[in-house]
């Protein structure tokens, strides 16, 4: 009984524990079961009007074309004007034979902007990345300035998520050996 007991509780800390551990993977670890392509860039921290490469990777899709939309996602310039691609707010690329393609960008404006993967009919074929722009001077991709560090500003951590998970599992088990107790001694 206790077996059991044990083997179904290692079962369920897995299940519960494996997606946010997952989530928290780096970006060579992605899970190309939801989306077939990745966005990798020189930095996510860059440098007002100053250009940034970034490299597109679609498994499986060699040849293909896609659009890499970059959006702004502030209130201080309209999108239409803070971002260029290839003289766009989005720059249509020509996968290569490992469904691979490298571009350049420019935004003239400080603040965040979102990068995302689009096929032809405008779905996603990636996850939604966020770069931020800082003014010359200020830190920006080298991490130069103020002595920012130059990491990328990619969203939160799961360590929360993993918490209320681990929360949640030892309040099931509590709850299960209390009413295990209570039906012996009854």
């Amino acid at each position: 009984m206790l077996r059991r007991f044990i083997s179904a509780m290692t079962i369920a800390a897995a299940v519960v524990l494996a997606p946010a551990g997952a989530a928290h993977a780096g970006q060579a670890d992605t899970d190309y079961g939801e989306y077939p392509c990745v966005i990798t860039f020189d930095s996510q921290t860059v440098t007002v009007n100053e250009p940034f490469g970034f490299t597109v990777e679609c498994a499986d899709m060699a040849g293909a074309t896609v659009t890499v939309q970059i959006s702004f996602a502030g209130e201080a310039a309209g999108a239409d004007e803070a971002v260029d691609v290839a003289g766009a707010e989005s720059a249509t690329l020509m996968l290569d034979d490992n469904g691979t393609a490298t571009e350049t960008a420019t935004v003239s404006a400080a603040g965040d902007y979102t990068v995302q993967v689009l096929d032809a009919s405008g779905e996603p074929l990636s996850e939604t990345y966020t770069i931020t722009a800082v003014a010359a001077g200020t830190g920006g991709a080298a991490g130069g300035g103020d002595g920012g560090t130059g990491l990328a500003a990619t969203g939160s951590t799961s360590l929360p998520y993993l918490a209320v998970a681990g929360g949640l599992l030892v309040v099931g088990v509590v709850a299960i050996v209390v009413s295990r107790i209570r039906a012996r001694q009854n």
